[in-house]
């Protein structure tokens, strides 16, 4: 008798809250929930629950391409003849509020034979001196890693230095900060300081050249969870010149596991010195680098411990608007001195090149170059031998 009585409590306790559900939740007349229908997700959170499609547009798109033709010989042989699509490059930029904001770069490179993310960063600004930043970073070593994008350069090439001294594009996974002061209306201060995974142990064991720190980078997960240091400070009077200051420290080998000691702490240590200024029509730009490297004792004869390297490169514009039916088109004349050394305490191992260059932009942001090079490079036993290339190529931001 009681279970019967529960039961027939339990029905019109059940009856009376669907009652109450379909009292609030059924339309009132003059009323639609289509709309509320339609802005719920299939899945919260799920493929058809994101951002870019959720609201509006606000993510931005672009890239650069570069096509090469390149005829180089050293010593009298023929060493490359033909054509490359360099680097095809796609840029994303996404502002998420007015502090908080993403960009993206991803590089195909040589034909899409190499493909990688070179940044992916998140910047939240809590003040335009005080920038939180972190992801895949370009590392402020030097300006020319953090701004050696094709079209903006007028030679084909980077410089030397800026590639096996200072191993552009450095990126690398971090986290830090960055931001600028002015002290007046027109002098600016500027500084980036991050920390990051640092570089590998294929600084010394990854060329059989010996030791080249190009081969220790791409260090996307810490192998020794033991963060370098990267940062540089720059001072601009005005905007027609800069000076600024850098440096890149940290270990890069492995020297224990689980506690265990198998191996010294050896570290990288990179300083960085560039420059540019403007005068009318003429650019002067450079840099210096100086790298300082722990070896083991017992492979000093093989690995090099100190390396340094420089360029300096002199642009002269011309011809603006010489052609009346491209009045934005400018013609550019190029010199460029550069010299690395990979053995800073020995006679040999060096490279050394002149490079002239004259090229066309028909706008801004694309340009056609024309490059000559001659060069000398002298082996660890300093026997030099000769080089010489011819470098046409085009490249345009899109």
């Amino acid at each position: 008798m009681k279970e019967t009585i529960m039961v027939s409590n339990l029905m019109r306790a059940l009856q009376l809250f669907f009652l109450v559900l379909v009292t609030f939740l059924y339309p009132i007349p003059g009323q639609s929930n289509t709309s509320n229908d339609e802005r719920r997700p299939f899945v919260k959170g799920g493929i058809e629950d994101k951002p870019f499609i959720t609201s509006m547009a606000r993510s931005r798109i672009g890239g650069y391409a570069e096509i090469d033709w390149r005829w180089q010989r050293i010593d009298g042989f023929t060493e490359e003849l033909g054509f490359e699509m360099k680097r095809f490059n796609l840029f994303t930029y996404a502002p998420i509020t007015d502090r908080l904001r993403v960009a993206t770069e991803l590089e195909f490179e040589e034909g899409g034979e190499e493909i990688k993310i070179e940044t992916a960063q998140i910047d939240f600004e809590l003040h335009p001196s005080i920038i939180f930043r972190g992801g895949i970073i370009l590392a402020p070593l030097g300006r020319f890693n953090l701004a050696h994008d094709s079209p903006a350069n007028d030679l084909t090439n980077r410089p030397l230095v800026s590639t096996e001294i200072i191993p552009t594009a450095l990126s690398e996974t971090g986290m830090g900060f960055y931001g600028a002061f002015f002290a007046n209306q027109q002098m600016r201060f500027t500084y980036e300081l991050y920390a990051v995974n640092g570089f590998n142990d294929g600084v010394i064991g990854g060329d059989p050249a010996g030791t080249r720190i190009p081969a220790g980078k791409g260090n996307f997960k810490d192998n020794n969870q033991q963060p370098a240091l990267v940062g540089r400070i720059a001072a601009s009077p005005e905007p027609s010149w800069e000076i600024g200051l850098s440096m890149h420290t940290g270990a890069y080998n492995k020297w224990e596991i689980e506690g265990l000691e198998i191996d010294d702490k050896r570290s990288l240590t990179i300083f960085a010195l560039d420059g540019n200024f403007s005068w009318k029509r003429i650019e002067i730009l450079g840099e210096y680098a100086n790298a300082s490297i722990d070896v083991p004792k017992e492979s000093r004869d093989i690995f090099q411990e100190s390396q340094q390297g420089f360029y300096l490169q002199t642009n002269a514009h011309f011809g603006h608007g010489w052609i009346t039916e491209i009045p934005n088109s400018l013609f550019t004349v190029v010199t460029r001195y550069e010299f690395v050394d990979f053995d800073s305490d020995g006679p040999g191992d060096n490279h050394k090149r002149v490079t002239l260059g004259l090229n066309f932009r028909p706008a801004e942001d694309s340009v056609f170059k024309l490059d000559y090079q001659r060069g000398a490079l002298k082996d660890p036993f300093n026997i030099e031998g000769k080089a010489a290339a011819l470098i046409f190529s085009v490249a345009t931001y899109f």
